[in-house]
């Protein structure tokens, strides 16, 4: 797949260094909860496991670190209808995998963005098309379709934590202020 450039966003420093700082620690901390899910994007790939945690699906709330951790994020991005929000963490492993290319949602509207925030850095990130968006703290990447992508797992940190947010942008012309990177 060939991206023309207008197709990803990737925005460095997304959020302020204060609240940049809240909401990685809450995602650092021992008390946060995560599940177990037993693929990542293959239900037939028994080799290949991920944790995530739940902020936002079925159109409510399912976690009551929503506000302390979501909604910094949610401020920031363009106007839209939220659909799912969730937090995926891949544990080190001793070769870099890349979990299978899917898109996170079938048969998605045109006005279907997938954002993924990057809570600490690493040598992972995430495979779209050909190109590899590196797991750098407080990195944004939009997806401004629903691209086909796939997680790189981790070889040199313990972990690798991202948040997923997918949303319906309200307005096709609203704007984040940011430039397209190539």
């Amino acid at each position: 797949m060939a991206l023309d450039g207008n197709s990803i966003e990737v925005i460095d420093n997304f959020l302020s260094e204060e609240d940049f700082k809240k909401v990685s620690a809450g995602m650092h901390s021992d008390w946060f909860p995560w599940y177990f899910n037993e693929f990542v994007a293959d239900p037939t790939d028994g080799d290949h496991f991920y944790f995530t945690h739940k902020f936002y699906g079925n159109s409510k709330i399912e976690s009551p670190n929503f506000n302390p951790i979501l909604m910094p994020l949610l401020k920031n991005l363009p106007h839209g209808n939220l659909y799912r929000a969730k937090a995926n963490l891949f544990l080190r492993q001793d070769r870099q995998i890349i979990n299978g290319k899917h898109v996170d949602l079938n048969n998605a509207p045109p006005n279907f963005h997938t954002a993924v925030y990057y809570v600490n850095s690493n040598n992972g990130g995430t495979l779209v098309g050909d190109k590899l968006i590196q797991s750098k703290a407080n990195r944004m990447l939009i997806m401004k379709e629903n691209l086909e992508h796939a997680s790189v797992g981790p070889t040199d940190e313990k972990r690798r934590i991202v948040i997923n947010i997918n949303y319906i942008l309200e307005d096709l012309s609203s704007h984040t202020g940011t430039t397209v990177l190539d």
